[in-house]
């Protein structure tokens, strides 16, 4: 019945027919007999059918724009009241300079081809801004593969966050599936202790940073990865070097990335 919702939708904001009210009274034998007339008529008046599809149309966009609208409202929210848990989570790996002025945040994916490609954004920054600290969330979204290299990231930083960096350059420059086996070679080539940090990956507790990571990606209303947060402001997609660069300067210049 959900053509005869549609159909009815559109003959109420034509006025053609009463309220919602009035229209679910309807049996289902009779809804599919009105629905049959108001299609055969349709078909015959292609210019109402326009209409009436056009007035359908216009109302997805509202609600689309309105739901919109209503996540951005939540997103900003959520950066301020959440600031602490965004940029100082106990867990989450910092790189760069620890003590900068301007930080950060990339939400990523060991196995995303756009943080990957991202990366090069990160060291280009970094090589010119000794003043910028540098969040990592890990937030594994492609799948159990990503969700084993995750953690083995998650145990690196519990182990040794000294070796973080090496570790991580290590993940975003690595060929093929990121997964458990393929973190912990990266892990033993940067000098890592393999059966200690197994011994973490299977630790509950090691999961708890991406648990965090997923719980404000979902109240910032991500929907993949990279993402990133500069001051007050929410960057999701993969962008230019020159983007990131701006807003950093802008949150230097100004406490905002806005002025």
């Amino acid at each position: 019945m959900r053509l005869f919702s549609m159909l009815c939708a559109g003959f109420i904001s034509l006025g053609l027919l009463g309220s919602p009210a009035q229209s679910a009274e309807f049996s289902d034998s009779q809804k599919t007999e009105i629905e049959k007339i108001v299609v055969d008529y349709l078909l015959e008046n292609p210019d109402l059918m326009r209409k009436v599809f056009g007035i359908l149309q216009k109302q997805d966009e509202e609600r689309a724009m309105a739901a919109q609208h209503a996540q951005a409202q939540k997103a900003k929210l959520t950066l301020t009241e959440k600031k602490d848990l965004i940029f100082n989570a106990k867990g989450d790996a910092v790189v760069g300079n620890a003590e900068g002025d301007v930080t950060m945040v990339e939400f990523l994916d060991y196995n995303c081809g756009f943080c990957k490609r991202a990366f090069a954004n990160m060291l280009e920054l970094m090589e010119k801004d000794k003043k910028l600290r540098i969040v990592i969330k890990e937030w594994p979204v492609l799948g159990p593969p990503s969700m084993e290299a995750g953690l083995v990231a998650v145990a690196v930083q519990k182990t040794d966050p000294s070796k973080y960096w090496d570790f991580h350059k290590g993940m975003m420059t690595l060929r093929g599936l990121a997964n458990k086996e393929s973190a912990l070679r990266v892990a033993e080539k940067v000098g890592l202790d393999r059966t200690k940090l197994e011994k973490l990956v299977d630790d509950p507790a090691t999961l708890d940073p991406i648990k965090a990571s997923y719980a404000l990606a979902e109240e910032l209303g991500l929907t993949g990865t990279p993402a990133y947060v500069i001051g007050e402001e929410l960057i999701p997609g993969a962008v230019d070097t020159s983007v990131l660069r701006d807003k950093i300067k802008l949150a230097r210049d100004c406490g905002s990335t806005s002025c």
